[in-house]
């Protein structure tokens, strides 16, 4: 009689612990909004769910990159375009000494006019970001033009800093002060920007408006070399733009798996929450009538 007893009340216990499990279950899901919590609920789905969310976390991933690359080509972008005002600027003033009626103080003037685009440009070309130099390559810590009184020093290095914005495919995210500045890579159509504009200073200074008009054709090749590094850079910047779209759209389908695959119906949740309460409250009374003890000591 105790045998049969004691496995009454084991086959019952069994039967309670399974309820609450599912009870427990149940309640994860209404409270996380998944239906996968664990793999034993459904061992067919794991693997689409993990490809899924390995897939988002590389979207995730190359966003980041691209995010970072966005906001280095958009700053770059801003100084390229302050660069090509200088050239302007400089066209101007150079241009305006061919101005018969110019005197000697004059060209001073157009002179020390110059002289300040020079040092504006020169600030530009050691500007930083977040306390890196943008244009000294890998070179980040290092100032690339520290001597102003030489046209032809550069303190950084040739480094083409390289993003990877998707699976295989890499951009250019940086340009270098020698290749900006110097006509570095341009080949006989390079122009160093400093040399030009520290030749039109002193002629002019000198008085010698002619050789400083002589110069006008380098000036425009220097805008031309500027106005070519930007157009390069803005056709890197769409590319990034549009695989940021293209990533944004994958990311958005692999979640679309994942909710198909993990996601509850919450009203089938909570309705099946609630008739398993119910069923669990009712076991617990028979099991109490059938014991004529509280459960309290079974569990």
């Amino acid at each position: 009689m105790k045998t049969t007893q004691a496995t009454v009340y084991r086959s019952l216990l069994s039967q309670l612990n399974k309820n609450q499990s599912s009870l427990l279950d149940l309640r994860t899901s209404a409270a996380t909004g998944k239906r996968i919590n664990k793999p034993s609920d459904d061992p067919s789905a794991i693997r689409p769910v993990l490809n899924a969310r390995s897939q988002v976390q590389k979207s995730d991933r190359y966003l980041r990159t691209m995010g970072s690359a966005s906001d280095r080509l958009n700053i770059l972008d801003s100084h390229l375009g302050q660069i090509g005002n200088l050239m302007i600027r400089a066209q101007e003033s150079t241009i305006a000494a061919g101005n018969g009626a110019m005197g000697p103080n004059d060209l001073t003037s157009l002179s020390d006019s110059i002289g300040h685009i020079k040092d504006e440009l020169y600030s530009l070309a050691n500007s930083k970001v977040d306390g890196k130099y943008i244009f000294a390559g890998f070179a980040e810590d290092t100032e690339p033009f520290p001597d102003s009184s030489d046209s032809t020093s550069y303190a950084g290095d040739t480094g083409h800093m390289e993003l990877e914005i998707a699976p295989g495919e890499r951009i250019q995210a940086n340009l270098t002060g020698n290749e900006l500045f110097q006509g570095e890579g341009f080949g006989p159509d390079g122009v160093n920007l400093f040399e030009v504009l520290d030749d039109i200073q002193s002629q002019l200074e000198s008085g010698d408006a002619d050789a400083a008009l002589d110069r006008l054709g380098d000036l425009t090749k220097a805008s031309e070399q500027v106005s070519r590094k930007r157009s390069q850079m803005g056709n890197i910047a769409t590319r990034v733009e549009n695989a940021q779209e293209h990533m944004e759209s994958i990311k958005i389908d692999m979640q679309e798996v994942l909710s198909r695959y993990e996601d509850a119906d919450l009203i089938e949740v909570i309705t099946a929450l609630t008739q398993q309460e119910q069923a669990f409250e009712a076991a617990l009374n028979v099991t109490a009538k059938v014991s004529d003890l509280s459960i309290l000591n079974y569990l």
